[in-house]
């Protein structure tokens, strides 16, 4: 075995000038580790050895310490420091494998490659123990915030407990206010629905109503102007058939009279309807040639106008009967 440590010296003393290795991190920190290497050299071998270095140290200061000391440098500039010691083992594994091969070609076994005491630099142990410190710090502090939270709803939970009855007494107050409040939502609501339904209604009335006076203003209008038309009709039809009468009737009493006798007669008739006397009402004249015709004509002229006035009184009483005749015959139809 041979030793790459300041204190430690195996009894051979192949490795007194060996030291500690010291090693530089991919950070940028350096720090020391002791390092244990365990050879064997097959008794077919050593002559083959000793043929090559001469001795022992020769092999060790040639070959052993280079090897070794140059695979751990190596080794630690790929990673930081506590990167290093976080995978010591695995370090420990990869140096072996390789200072066995490098042995193997001149013809020693490696048998095992140790890493002993590895010293990292004390400001980052000082970090590092800082850091652990803190990190048991927080590990206590959340048991005790744990504790206090687990304290803090033991308490809750107690008080809770002791305020169970108010609480259900106060929740029972609020859901009866609750159902009161909604029993009122809920007439409120029902009583603007009926007076919006009555509204509805009283409105629909209206308007049928509206509408039924409407069809019978048009009915009645229509029926109006029906009976107006149809009395149109009648009458223009009886004047039609009057006219249609009496040209008749001149007709045949122009054939019966000749149509200048008719002629005459129409004249007469025109000159009587209009009052004009062709005749004088009294003639006077002596009886015989006599002196008492003046007398005569007096009393003549007093019965004509006695008559008159019997002719004009039987004329109103004819007038008024055909008045009233024609009102009842108005009414009849």
């Amino acid at each position: 075995m041979l030793n790459w440590a300041d204190s430690r010296t195996e009894a051979h003393e192949l490795d007194k000038n060996l030291c500690t290795i010291t090693v530089r991190s991919s950070d940028g920190f350096t720090f020391n580790l002791d390092v244990s290497q365990i050879i064997h050299i097959p008794r077919n071998e050593a002559p083959k050895v000793i043929a090559r270095f001469g001795n022992m140290k020769n092999l060790v200061s040639q070959v052993l310490e280079p090897t070794i000391a140059n695979d751990f440098r190596n080794s630690a500039q790929k990673s930081d420091v506590i990167e290093f010691l976080a995978n010591r083992i695995q370090r420990q594994d990869d140096a072996k494998q390789h200072i066995s091969k490098v042995l193997d070609d001149y013809n020693v076994v490696g048998v095992d490659t140790l890493i002993g005491d590895i010293v990292p630099p004390a400001a980052l142990m000082k970090t590092l123990t800082d850091r652990k410190i803190a990190e048991q710090e927080k590990v206590t502090y959340e048991i005790q915030r744990n504790a206090q939270v687990e304290r803090k709803e033991f308490e809750s939970a107690k008080a809770g407990a002791d305020m169970q009855p108010e609480v259900v007494k106060s929740t029972r107050q609020v859901e009866i206010n609750t159902q009161m409040a909604a029993s009122k939502v809920a007439a409120s609501r029902g009583e603007a629905e009926a007076k919006t339904i009555n509204a509805k209604a009283d409105a629909e009335v209206r308007i049928t109503i509206a509408k039924a006076d409407a069809e019978a203003k048009t009915v009645n209008a229509k029926a109006d102007a029906n009976a107006t038309e149809v009395n149109g009709s009648a009458e223009a039809s009886k004047i039609k058939a009057i006219g249609l009468a009496e040209a008749e009737v001149t007709k045949q009493k122009t054939m019966a009279m000749g149509t200048e006798q008719y002629a005459i007669v129409r004249v007469a008739e025109a000159l009587a309807g209009n009052g004009i006397k062709l005749v004088p009402d009294i003639l006077v004249s002596g009886k015989d040639g006599g002196g008492n015709g003046m007398i005569d004509a007096l009393i003549g002229n007093e019965m004509l106008k006695k008559l008159q006035k019997a002719n004009e009184a039987a004329g109103e009483n004819v007038s008024g009967e055909k008045v009233s005749g024609e009102k009842k015959t108005s009414a009849g139809e």
